[in-house]
């Protein structure tokens, strides 16, 4: 009997539905294979033992814009920014899959046997086969499937901008890194003036008192001072490494696979070397805010947002309405099969008033995205005016610096041969190379600080 079962099941439904089943599995195999490809690198990143060689740091021509290209590509912010693009993406093929009148294909199919006792208890059973092929649409929802979709266009919008708000994040990272750097060893070089410049003091102090022309008290100060510009030098110089430090991780580097000096060695120019990126300009923070509020990226998310959330609430009034849907089917179980069709209609009628507070609480998020970019307009605003007074603070600055350098320069000068004459006395000599210094600094500062804020 399970023979002949057998052989009836295999002739007339068995192996079409291996067949449909091989299908089935056959289209999937693409996406199993991809997903087994990500897994196996996932385990290689989560196992640190497992880890891959990174290749070594080569940079040519070491100027801003390259820079910025490398931090472009390992950041991983960079990375994360760009899957929350390809999630935005996947939520809105998943969207797309819910359409009105989208076919939706559901197969089954199951073969058992069972015994089929009456008056008298036996063993002897037989196998029966079933299955059956089911289509189902959508119909009629009253623009729940439009809301939805509306909502994840935007939001994957919102995403692909919140991508070039992280690049133009990361430039600003990246530039403000590398200014602050290249602003150190200025400085550094500025603390290395004095204490050149306080050698030669001592050394010309130890030539007076040898000759009886100074004090033993005129050497002492010397030293002092001259101890005072070593741990200038060493503040100024522990500054740099810091600063060399944040430039490294603002390329998206570790300590492991490079070094400041790998990446942007110390200018021997020093001082009269300026580092040059962006040329000045001139508008003011008003013009520039007219043209920021509608194509910096941030403010775009923002408008993004405020966009989806009124979908949101489109979606829960839609939500109040039932939904209208086509079904069919074929249903086989040997020796028999039929074939149904039906249209049906779902409606809640009381959850509690849940859907009414679901329309309240929509309405609620989209007030809160539009105070969002009420109040990202007024940070922008805020932000941008911030930036133009320390342009025109720095140009100032750098203008007054300039000067000042030339003057100091001059008073060293004088001075300094005053006090080989024994004309002046040690404060005047002193209070000189720390004006120099002084305005050595300011000038870097200003120019730098100036670059920063372009």
């Amino acid at each position: 009997m399970f023979l002949k079962s057998w052989k009836t099941l295999s002739s007339r439904a068995f192996w079409p539905s291996v067949l449909i089943l091989a299908l089935g599995c056959a289209a999937c195999t693409s996406v199993v294979k991809r997903a087994e490809e990500a897994k196996s690198k996932a385990a290689a990143a989560a196992d640190p033992q497992g880890a891959a060689e990174m290749p070594p740091i080569a940079f040519g021509s070491r100027q801003l814009p390259e820079f910025v290209d490398f931090a472009m590509t390992n950041r991983p912010e960079m990375v994360a920014a760009a899957l929350e693009v390809e999630l935005k993406v996947r939520a809105l093929e998943i969207v797309d899959s819910g359409a009105p009148f989208m076919p939706h294909l559901t197969a089954d199919a199951r073969y058992g046997q069972s015994t089929a006792n009456g008056a008298h208890f036996s063993w002897k059973n037989s196998g029966r086969f079933s299955g059956g092929v089911n289509l189902e649409m959508l119909l009629l929802d009253f623009g729940r499937f439009d809301a939805e979709q509306k909502a994840a266009c935007e939001e994957l919008a919102a995403a692909e901008l919140a991508f070039e708000e992280k690049r133009l994040t990361v430039f600003g990272e990246v530039s403000a890194a590398y200014f602050r750097l290249v602003l150190n060893d200025a400085l550094l070089d500025a603390a290395r003036t004095n204490e050149w410049e306080s050698a030669q003091y001592l050394a010309q102090a130890s030539n007076r008192f040898e000759h009886g022309e100074a004090k033993i008290l005129d050497v002492l100060r010397a030293r002092l001072d001259l101890s005072k510009a070593v741990q200038s030098v060493i503040s100024a110089s522990n500054a740099t490494v810091t600063a060399g430090a944040d430039f490294l991780r603002a390329l998206g580097l570790s300590g492991d696979r490079a070094g400041r000096q790998d990446v942007l060695p110390a200018s021997p120019g020093g001082l009269g070397n300026a580092v040059e990126v962006f040329a000045p300009t001139a508008s003011g923070a008003a013009e520039l805010y007219a043209h920021a509020r509608t194509n910096s990226p941030a403010m775009c998310v923002k408008r993004a947002m405020l966009r989806a959330a009124m979908s949101d609430v489109d979606w829960a009034v839609a939500d109040l309405y039932p939904e209208l849907r086509l079904s069919t089917g074929f249903e086989y179980a040997n020796p028999a099969w039929n074939w149904s069709w039906a249209f049906g209609a779902a409606q809640s009628l009381f959850l509690g008033w849940r859907k009414t507070a679901e329309v309240d609480a929509a309405v609620a998020r989209m007030r809160l995205a539009m105070a969002d970019v009420d109040t990202a307009e007024r940070d922008l605003s805020q932000r941008l005016a911030v930036a133009v007074a320390a342009r025109d603070d720095s140009a100032a600055s750098l203008a007054a610096a300039e000067v000042s350098v030339g003057q100091s320069l001059e008073n060293l000068r004088v001075v300094g041969e005053q006090y080989r004459l024994g004309e002046a006395s040690r404060v005047d000599y002193t209070a000189a190379v720390s004006a120099y210094v002084d305005a050595l600094g300011e000038r870097a500062t200003a120019f730098y600080e100036g670059q920063m804020a372009e």
